[in-house]
């Protein structure tokens, strides 16, 4: 039995490292790309939110009064009314934009995650559909021996019509379930050629490892952004109760103007400028239940952190659960290999010696081949599930 233990988990073989090969097509690089600067000039403006702009006026008159006096007034101004004070809104709105970069930068993460997971999984449910057409083509040979057997019978009287019909109505199931296998595969390779220019056939994958309970939960990047969205609601929490408090604010202006009186004697050419202070004290009737409502959205998150640890706990431990069936039926397959090794060497005997035909040995050779695939395809629901769990985590998006 320990010269199978070669197919036990050891069908994967690392093969990328960083910066050796681009998995996703230019498009989606490109798609992502952007996304990335979307979200860092969406930062850059959520920081600088709090700053006003300052405003730049120009203007040019021509006063003509009922006595006939009349004037000209050019005039270029610029003016600024800057919050020097707002009772602790300007440093949420500055906490607010560093807590929403990291989770517009966690997103992104599980975006990419996502899709690199879509394009592992992809990948091995290919491999997997190759394994099970491989099976489905040994099942194919069986039953063409067992149709040669029934109809070799049935001409000497020792079958009867039914048996016939049951392995040819066999070997039409299994003909139907190799061209789906076929139809599957070129479905795989559409769904990987929306993602990736890689070629299936020849892509040799890595390995994923099981990552530890405690590692999961603290590098899970949907709890990550959980986390991050409840800091965005606790600093919009506290931006909402600063609107309504006390500010103080800077006003300054500066310019010239030229003002030509004609006929009188008051006219001026030159600078002017101006600054001053203000105090603002907003009272508004929907005050308490605007604070209210940022209030609830950021309790609200809260729970919705902790609810999001139970879940992924019990994900977690659900799929350990499934990759220990995988396990066991690997076991259980790995001790009918053994068997049919013995079945083989007996019908061999049996058939060197004349008294066992050789149907019966390939029959059994083609079982065997079969139980060897359903140990491969179990070996790759593991690395389904593996990649699962790894492609949850930060730093996945790396490979």
């Amino acid at each position: 039995m320990k010269r199978y233990a070669v197919f036990y988990l050891n069908i994967f073989l690392i093969t990328i490292y960083a910066g050796e090969t681009e998995l996703f097509s230019p498009q989606k690089q490109n798609l992502l790309r952007e996304e990335q600067n979307r979200y860092e000039s969406e930062y850059e403006k959520l920081k600088y939110n709090w700053i006003a702009p300052i405003n730049l006026n120009g203007s040019y008159g021509y006063d003509k009064s009922a006595i006939g006096e009349h004037a000209n007034n050019k005039k270029i101004s610029a003016s600024v009314s800057q919050d020097v004070f707002r009772s602790g809104g300007i440093t949420y709105q500055i906490a607010y934009a560093d807590a929403k970069k990291a989770s517009s930068k966690i997103a992104l993460d599980m975006e990419i995650a996502s899709i690199n997971e879509k394009l592992f999984s992809a990948i091995l449910n290919y491999k997997k559909t190759l394994c099970q057409k491989e099976q489905s083509e040994l099942n194919l040979k069986n039953r063409e021996i067992e149709i040669f057997i029934k109809q070799q019978l049935y001409d000497v009287g020792k079958a009867d019509i039914t048996e016939l019909n049951n392995a040819l109505m066999g070997q039409s199931s299994e003909l139907k379930n190799l061209a789906t296998y076929s139809y599957t595969l070129a479905q795989q390779r559409y769904e990987i050629s929306k993602l990736s220019d890689i070629n299936p056939d020849t892509f040799l994958l890595r390995e994923f490892a099981l990552t530890k309970e405690s590692d999961y939960l603290q590098n899970n990047l949907a709890l990550n952004y959980a986390h991050s969205q409840s800091m965005n609601n606790e600093y919009l929490y506290g931006l909402a109760k600063s609107s309504y408090l006390p500010s103080v604010a800077l006003n300054a202006n500066i310019g010239y103007q030229d003002y030509d009186a004609k006929k009188l004697s008051n006219g001026y050419d030159g600078g002017f400028y101006g600054a001053g202070i203000s105090v603002n004290v907003p009272l508004s009737y929907n005050a308490s239940a605007t604070i209210e409502e940022a209030k609830s959205a950021h309790l609200k998150q809260l729970a919705d952190v902790a609810d999001k640890e139970r879940s992924t706990k019990a994900s977690y431990a659900q799929s350990l659960e499934l990759i220990q069936n995988y396990r066991n039926q690997i076991e259980i397959t790995l001790k009918n290999l053994a068997l049919y090794d013995e079945l083989i060497t007996t019908i061999k005997a049996g058939v060197d010696a004349g008294v066992k035909t050789g149907y019966d040995l390939q029959t059994l050779k083609n079982s065997k081949a079969i139980e060897e695939q359903t140990i491969k395809i179990n070996e790759i629901n593991i690395q389904l599930e593996l990649a699962k769990l790894h492609f949850a985590l930060k730093n996945s998006k790396d490979i």
